[in-house]
């Protein structure tokens, strides 16, 4: 009787070993993956949350609350606004006082950093 080898083992250790390798790889992938959607996902959340801030204070100067900032706290989200009033403007016969709105919405996100957006808008309104 011949004795065996043993070749088809070392064979089947060098798959599994590939195998496992290309396992590990694709759960990193799929980690990478959704972490950047979640990071897409809440860059879009602080622009939303800057852009309502700008129309509080649009909202604020408009009806008759003046060019003045504050701070509002939207969805986790810190948004500070700020106002600069520029001296009038004539167009035509009309009077026009020209607002700066800034508008800043952060959160922070430990290990991952932090999430920022800013949006700024212009105002002309009559006097």
């Amino acid at each position: 009787m011949r004795r065996q080898g043993g070749f088809s083992i070392i064979a089947v250790v060098f798959i599994l070993v590939v195998l496992a390798g290309l396992a590990g790889v694709i759960a990193q992938l799929g980690a990478t993956q959704h972490l950047g959607t979640l990071m897409a996902q809440e860059g879009r959340q602080a622009w939303y949350a800057a852009r309502a801030g700008l129309e509080w204070g649009r909202h604020t100067v408009l009806h008759g609350g003046g060019c003045s900032g504050g701070t509002l706290v939207l969805a986790d989200f810190s948004v500070s606004v700020t106002c600069h009033a520029h001296a009038a403007v004539s167009e035509g016969d009309a009077n026009l006082a020209v607002f700066q709105l800034e508008s800043v919405a952060t959160r922070d996100h430990g290990v991952l950093g932090q999430i920022r957006r800013e949006a700024r808008m212009s105002i002309w309104s009559e006097l």
